[in-house]
């Protein structure tokens, strides 16, 4: 419970921060990169670290319950994945654009691309897998590697805890709140 609060509260700050700067000094595509970080980042977090364990624990006591949780939990991080990969992209293209020597100088793109390429990851190996052994079906991947679901599942989950830390810098940097220790 605090530990929700505390990632609503921080998750607050960077939202209203975002908006303050966004609408305080104008259009900027800065500013909409920062924005959409900020709202991806908010659903990332609230869909994987909220919404998904009160999904399973109020519908875990219904027949197949785990399964439909595991159907809605799977959709809503099907949508967070796109809305990533849409919204990464996106910043990466801005912020290459608006400062190319600034941009080459800083690790921005390594970082972007690394987010870029594990919500790809997630998105399109794991994610298929973990759906193949859901229904009983074959992927070549885990033909290739083997695996139960759980294992599947804690990759994910360890990718999914990855992008959340990597997209909280970033979105941070994108703010330019890591400047206020200066």
């Amino acid at each position: 419970s605090h530990v929700f609060q505390a990632a609503f509260l921080c998750y607050d700050k960077i939202v209203v921060h975002s908006l303050h700067r966004f609408f305080d000094k104008g259009f900027d595509m800065r500013r909409i990169a920062a924005l959409l970080s900020a709202i991806w980042l908010g659903m990332h977090i609230g869909f994987g670290y909220i919404v998904a364990p009160i999904i399973f624990t109020r519908l875990q006591n219904l027949p197949d319950g785990k399964m439909m949780a595991g159907n809605i939990a799977g959709s809503l991080f099907h949508i967070v994945n796109w809305v990533g990969l849409l919204a990464w992209l996106l910043i990466f293209l801005i912020a290459k654009d608006s400062n190319r020597q600034t941009y080459q100088r800083t690790r921005l793109p390594f970082w972007t691309g690394l987010l870029l390429g594990l919500l790809a990851i997630n998105e399109w190996l794991i994610t298929p897998v973990i759906e193949a052994i859901k229904t009983n079906q074959t992927n070549w991947l885990h033909n290739l590697i083997g695996g139960r679901m759980g294992l599947w599942h804690g990759m994910s989950s360890i990718i999914h805890l990855i992008i959340a830390v990597i997209g909280l810098c970033l979105c941070i940097r994108l703010l330019r709140l890591d400047e206020l220790r200066r």
